[in-house]
């Protein structure tokens, strides 16, 4: 029977265009909008390199902001909000040269023109914002906040799911559309990528459902960068518990695994090693549970339901 069940209908759901975002001006919950730019904003106050930054952008299906003398209006008022995250912010590059923001130390250990001609990572500069307003140059290894932006016009809406991106896979069997997003996040950035789309992070409710993101995670192409692959971070986790009470797992919908409707973990699962594993994932072997250290980066699922 369970090699039955495992023959869902699967299908990913066709995408229009983006008609809900140009039409509603309504995007991710965490973008803001601009009515002279028709384009909608995020401003990632959490530091990374530049590639790391465009990555993000991507996933969240926009890109680093190419800067405008209206955009940097807009970033400078996000900027205000924050007054204490420095003075650069990455963007996008606008194809022209500008000046080094990076002071020349005294002692000068800048790369060799040997070094620049190998093209060591050191030897690149990618696009900056100052707080200023001017676009500076800054060596791209450098962590930094960085400014996503994409236009009304192709903010990616998926009309079926009623979600804030592409990819999602619909199974009519369960009744819930899924997807894996192409980064890896602690537990806390999981699930609040997952609500800004629309959605929330996995809830397992039936031995059927379980089946059915068993058959997604063991098709999909692995998640770089995870600290282990074959975890899934998924929406339920643990109060630390005080003194020797027994921690209890709860979903994000604030029910027990029974009550949710399906306990089932791993064996000798959970087992707490550490002492810092408060939160749950799924198994990509057995789709079972398994709990994990909040904090470490691992690959997760997204779940929206549709009401059919």
């Amino acid at each position: 029977m369970a090699a039955y069940i495992v023959c869902f209908l699967l299908f990913t759901v066709s995408l229009v265009s983006a008609p809900a975002p140009a039409r509603t001006k309504v995007y991710r919950s965490d973008y803001t909008y601009n009515k002279k730019t028709d384009a909608f904003y995020k401003l990632h106050i959490e530091t990374r390199t530049e590639r790391s930054a465009t990555q993000v952008c991507s996933v969240e299906g926009a890109q680093l902001m190419i800067p405008s003398q209206r955009d940097i209006i807009q970033l400078h008022g996000m900027l205000k909000q924050f007054p204490d995250i420095g003075n650069y912010v990455w963007v996008g590059s606008d194809g022209k040269e500008h000046e080094s923001a990076e002071e020349t130390p005294i002692i000068d250990l800048s790369p060799t023109n040997a070094d620049i001609r190998t093209g060591f990572p050191w030897s690149r500069e990618c696009d900056v914002v100052t707080r200023q307003g001017d676009v500076d140059s800054f060596p791209c290894y450098r962590q930094l906040p960085f400014i996503c932006k994409v236009e009304a016009k192709d903010a990616p809406y998926d009309e079926h799911c009623h979600v804030f991106g592409t990819g999602y896979k619909y199974f009519p069997s369960i009744g819930s559309c899924y997807k894996i997003p192409r980064i890896v996040y602690s537990w806390n950035e999981a699930y609040a990528d997952c609500r800004a789309q629309n959605a929330h992070l996995l809830v397992l409710n039936s031995e059927t459902e379980m089946l059915a993101v068993k058959n997604l995670t063991n098709t999909e192409l692995s998640v770089a960068g995870a600290r282990f692959a074959w975890f899934f971070y998924a929406g339920f986790r643990a109060d630390k518990p005080v003194g020797n009470s027994t921690r209890v797992f709860k979903t994000i919908f604030n029910q027990t695994l029974e009550e949710a409707g399906y306990s089932v973990w791993s064996p000798n699962e959970p087992n707490n090693a550490l002492s810092n594993e408060d939160c749950g994932s799924v198994f990509k072997n057995d789709g079972k549970l398994n709990d994990v250290d909040c904090s470490q980066t691992y690959a997760f699922v997204c779940e929206k339901e549709i009401n059919v």
